[in-house]
């Protein structure tokens, strides 16, 4: 299944819920920039395609980007390296 149409569905389901618009604005946000970073830094479209290791590489660039360092892929793959090996 595409990550659009699983972000659309459940989007939807938390507006039936009556989330506030606030919090619905929050996820929108949230999950474009989630499914922007699958797509151009991971090569994720399905849902069925994503791995463990997609969601800690985009922890991991989330909490980089906070700290406002602007990291590489390659980067990024050094600290999973490095997290992997203890």
């Amino acid at each position: 299944m595409l990550l659009e149409d699983v972000i659309e569905e459940y989007l939807y389901h938390c507006l039936v819920k009556g989330f506030t618009d606030k919090t619905m604005k929050n996820k929108r946000q949230d999950y474009k920039q989630l499914l922007q970073f699958l797509k151009e830094k991971r090569a994720v479209t399905e849902l069925e395609s994503i791995t463990v290791y997609d969601l800690k590489d985009r922890l991991l660039f989330r909490v980089l980007m906070q700290m406002g360092m602007k990291p590489s892929q390659k980067k990024i793959n050094q600290m999973m390296q490095a997290m992997k090996s203890k």
